[in-house]
């Protein structure tokens, strides 16, 4: 399968290849093909095309996967070995792969030649023999996720050569016991020796030890070569190792030679010889034999040519893995209209994306190494640095609200965050981060502390206002139904004031706006023929609005009860004129004028006694910085309110 675990253009076939593509390995600690990383992808499909053996041992169960080479070694053990626990499938030598892959695990490779395991693998338990080799397999983001272990057995060939050793001990004792009566023996057997020798496909070859006067050995002469070792020296019997195979000191063969027949203890090797007519890797055992060694060497260029490959291929398809990744982070980095950076696991930028750099104007190398601290706000760096350490260490989300500079020196407020990667083992392999622009959102909540401060203001004002109203009119009418009907008339004209200033960030307040809704909530409707409003635009600060808007009201309303609103003949004029000066200045002079009216004396006593005219006369002038003329005559009402215009009340406009 391929490395994204989709079905390759030409599959790889085979009965290993079918079965793990029919296994159930849900049932496994796998899990489903399709959430397999890439690394093991690419590991199974390495195994499955490569003629050794070889079988991979994927996570801390090592659950076994393995090709058809491996399949022909596993005798009975097969299907069943197939995604099954290595442990389980192999109890019987766990005690000597135990704690070689427990080392493998942590990194280490290991190789072994000719290693005996006691298998059962065909009903009954009987030794085998393998050359092998233990290397770690990584995930996709380097850290060791299983074991890849390949080998051929040796089992014919030890038990071969168990014999032949065998079969030279029984003759060497012979020899020895008959020496002086049986030479022709001892010929006859030196011949059928060279030829069970020369049977074998590895080179044997018999050295005997040179020795100096005082015993020690300088070199080592042929005794005997096999077929297939001749074809490689020549005939060599009786000639100098040394001079014959001078590399063979470079390479320390000749002191293994010297420490076997020394020691009498065994030597395998595997080595790399370029020297004389070889150029090829070598794997040799040598025992003592007599006063000298015996040798088998075999030739293992093409396997270790294998080997590297398998090693190169996955190098290679992990760098492959490893570049996709990058570019995946790359192509989505620029999709993204945010400032996003990927950190090493020290904390350390080493990507980010193009809305960073051109956000900040710096440069990537700028920003590397702790560089990017430079575009963050003085004020926020102390804290940025203390929650992005504790982040780092408790490795956890990180989050904080922070400015940083724009390339033309301004400061924005960004929500920062930055979230752990970690791998299968808990432990954290980089960092994502993004910040993204909340200074629009930052200036909207510093307002709404503004608006709703400047509520709390107004309820205060509002409920003195309302204090005073329930207190003045209470002074005037008593605890009585007249008492109810005014201060309830004069909510309603509160409330709308605070109807109006609702809604004055979208809708300013203007005089023009303000006298309507008065004169209309009192039916002025219904009068407007007789009704004449006029003036120039002007707009009110919400500061003068309330005490205004209160006056008016009480104006209103006599003129409906009292006023030029109650007979045929009456009129009502509410005009305004705006007089600037020369500092952008001024007064607005509002004229209320009632004519036609005819009052009852009491109603006039009223008049000249009530809250409206207290309020106009006394509150005005007190809030408002107002001038105020109030002349109340038999057929006719004035009441002239002069205001000065700016910061206190309000301004002019023709718009």
């Amino acid at each position: 399968m391929d490395g994204d675990g989709s079905p390759p253009a030409q599959p790889i076939r085979g009965e290993m290849a079918e079965r793990i593509r029919a296994y159930d390995w849900t049932a496994t600690a796998l899990g489903g093909a399709e959430t397999w990383p890439p690394s093991l992808k690419a590991t199974i499909s390495l195994i499955l095309g490569c003629g050794f053996p070889m079988i991979a041992l994927w996570g801390r169960n090592l659950i076994q996967v393995y090709n058809d080479g491996y399949r022909d070694l596993m005798g009975l053990k097969h299907p069943a070995g197939l995604g099954q626990p290595t442990r389980a499938c192999w109890p019987e030598v766990w005690h000597i792969n135990g704690p070689i892959y427990e080392r493998v695990w942590r990194g280490e490779t290991f190789t072994f030649e000719d290693a005996v395991y006691p298998l059962t693998r065909s009903g009954s338990l009987e030794d085998a023999w393998f050359t092998l080799t233990y290397s770690p397999l990584r995930d996709d983001s380097g850290e060791v996720a299983g074991i890849l272990v390949t080998l051929f057995e040796t089992t014919a060939r030890v038990l071969a050569d168990r014999a032949l050793r065998e079969s030279e001990a029984r003759f060497r004792a012979e020899l020895e016991r008959q020496v002086q009566e049986r030479t022709a023996e001892l010929q006859a057997s030196r011949d059928l020796l060279k030829a069970t020798m020369d049977s074998s496909m590895d080179m044997i070859q018999v050295f005997e030890a040179v020795r100096d006067a005082s015993g020690e050995i300088v070199d080592f002469q042929w005794l005997l070569n096999n077929h297939t070792s001749e074809s490689r020296y020549g005939e060599v019997s009786g000639q100098s190792l040394l001079e014959r195979n001078p590399g063979v000191v470079q390479e320390g063969i000749f002191d293994t030679f010297k420490r076997v027949t020394e020691t009498g203890q065994p030597s395998m090797a595997e080595r790399r010889y370029v020297h004389e007519q070889f150029d090829g890797w070598f794997f040799q055992c040598a025992v003592k034999l007599g006063d000298g060694v015996a040798t088998t060497t075999k030739e293992i260029s093409a396997w270790k040519a294998a080997q590297e490959e398998v090693f190169r291929l996955r190098d290679e398809i992990a760098q492959a893995a490893l570049h996709e990744s990058e570019e995946r982070f790359r192509a989505l980095a620029r999709l993204i209209p945010v400032l996003l950076w990927r950190s090493d696991e020290t904390g350390q930028h080493n990507s980010l994306n193009e809305a960073w750099l051109a956000y900040t104007g710096q440069t990537l190398e700028q920003s590397q190494a702790g560089g990017w601290i430079d575009a963050i706000h003085p004020d926020d760096r102390a804290k940025a640095g203390q929650v992005f350490r504790a982040g780092r260490e408790q490795q956890r989300l990180i989050e904080v609200q922070q400015r940083i500079r724009r390339h033309d020196g301004h400061y924005r407020w960004f929500l920062v965050r930055q979230a752990p990667i970690v791998d299968a083992e808990g432990q954290v392999t980089q960092w994502i981060g993004a910040a993204m622009d909340i200074h629009d959102l930052h200036d909207l909540q510093e307002r709404q502390s503004v608006l709703v401060a400047e509520l709390q203001h107004r309820t205060r004002n509002l409920l003195g206002v309302v204090r005073s109203i329930a207190h003045q009119t209470m002074v005037q009418t008593g605890p009585t139904e007249r008492f109810r009907e005014q201060f309830n008339d004069r909510l309603a004209a509160l409330s709308r004031v605070q109807g109006l200033l609702s809604r004055s960030e979208q809708e300013p307040i203007t005089l023009r706006t303000l006298i309507r809704t008065e004169l209309e909530a009192l039916g002025g409707g219904d009068f407007a023929d007789r009704i004449h409003v006029a003036g120039p635009l002007v707009r009110l600060r919400k500061a003068s609005v309330q005490t205004l808007a209160l006056a008016v009201h009480e104006l209103a309303t006599n003129a409906r009860k009292y006023g030029a609103l109650t007979t045929e003949n009456g009129r009502l004029s509410v005009t305004w004129r705006a007089d600037r000066d020369a500092f952008g200045g001024g007064s607005l002079l509002v004229e209320w004028i009632e004519e036609g009216i005819r009052r009852p004396r009491d109603a006039q006593s009223r008049m000249r006694r009530g809250y409206g005219r207290e309020l106009i006369e006394r509150a005005m002038p007190y809030a408002l910085n107002a001038k105020t003329r109030y002349e109340l005559g038999e057929t006719r009402l004035l009441c002239a309110i002069e205001l000065p215009l700016g910061e206190r009340f309000g301004e002019m406009s023709t718009a």
